[in-house]
């Protein structure tokens, strides 16, 4: 059942947004979505008006959406860890533009965990994930600091030169074209702000030979895998191949929702090309049994079951690529990172 459902009237004058984020806007900010008591959750640009409300079935069911911000630690973590190793300085309290926030557990809380005094600007194509958002925003008591806005990002909504710090959580690699959204971050910051985003690379490489080699001493040992680890190892290995370096003229490729696993020289060459002066990476992962580690965790999302598990053999494997590997090497052929970039001064 949908969380929303059209109304004839709302019942009552629509009230301002926020103060601070009118300015922000090419446009008017107009009320998108508001609870069944009249407050509106989600604003949107003035020729976007949708006159709708959000059931009870979302009322009921807020606790459960709420419960799932207790996982935002992972990300303050990166926030933090990339702020230190980068040496970055955001401004004190500073306006923040999240792209493709979603729910927001990902980049709002966290920002909000980060960045003392922090206003922030929440985008996404779903008005219904924002809602769930702004609804944790008014249960938090924080709802005047974050403005949900349901608007395509990558277009020209928001003002250029005005924001301090542009966040993406895993965004760019669901992007048909993600130099675009690179160069809406860059517009929308101030000279010398700063762009954070977390995404994937093509260091999955090293993952797709792994389960290559997996796959193939099964069959010289005429020991077949258990077949639901055998889906996951093909499924794997088609995905890596697909997106390491996407063939964007396909029909399938729009359809794909994860499309990039990134190369440092490509996102480097979009972020320079989009006006960003500097360009930083902090990898993920880089411990001993990063390649191990990872492969249990694909293989416990790849099939939704936790009763899966490797052959010791294969275990040896994965065990002797993570050896092969060292710490550098593996920060330089990193399967996660954060890119965190910097807008020229002038």
């Amino acid at each position: 059942m949908s969380l929303l459902k059209d109304v004839l009237s709302l019942g009552k004058p629509a009230p301002a947004p926020p103060a601070w984020a009118r300015p922000l806007f090419a446009a008017e900010l107009a009320p998108h979505l508001r609870r069944q008591d009249g407050e509106v959750l989600v604003w949107t640009i003035e020729d976007r008006v949708s006159k709708a409300t959000v059931t009870d079935q979302f009322t009921a069911n807020a606790e459960e959406y709420h419960r799932r911000y207790a996982h935002s630690d992972h990300f303050e973590r990166l926030f933090r860890r990339a702020i230190e190793a980068t040496g970055i300085e955001v401004s004190p309290a500073p306006l923040i533009l999240d792209l493709g926030s979603g729910s927001g557990v990902n980049s709002i809380v966290p920002c909000r965990r980060v960045f003392a005094g922090a206003r922030m600007v929440a985008t996404d194509l779903s008005g219904e994930l924002l809602a769930i958002l702004a609804d944790y925003a008014l249960a938090e008591g924080v709802a005047e600091a974050i403005a949900c806005v349901k608007m395509d990002a990558m277009t020209d909504g928001v003002l250029p030169g005005v924001f301090d710090l542009v966040t993406g959580a895993s965004i760019l690699h669901h992007l048909e074209e993600p130099k675009l959204g690179l160069a809406a971050a860059a517009r929308a910051l101030k000279p010398g702000g700063h762009a954070i985003f977390f995404e994937p690379f093509n260091g999955w490489g090293i993952m797709r030979l792994a389960f290559e080699r997996i796959l193939a001493e099964a069959g010289l040992r005429n020991d077949r895998l258990d077949p639901a680890v055998e889906a996951v190892l093909n499924a794997t290995i088609r995905d890596v191949a697909e997106r390491s370096d996407p063939d964007t003229t396909t029909p399938r490729f729009p359809t794909l929702d994860d499309k990039w696993l990134f190369s440092r020289s490509r996102i480097e060459g979009w972020a320079r090309k989009a006006g960003f002066a500097a360009v930083q990476f902090t990898p993920h992962g880089t411990h001993p049994t990063l390649y191990r580690d990872m492969a249990a965790v694909q293989l416990r999302l790849g099939s939704g079951r936790a009763d899966l598990a490797y052959p010791d053999w294969a275990l040896a494997i994965l065990d002797s690529v993570d050896a092969a590997f060292t710490y550098d090497a593996k920060r330089e052929l990193m399967l996660e990172g954060t890119i965190v970039l910097t807008k020229a001064a002038t």
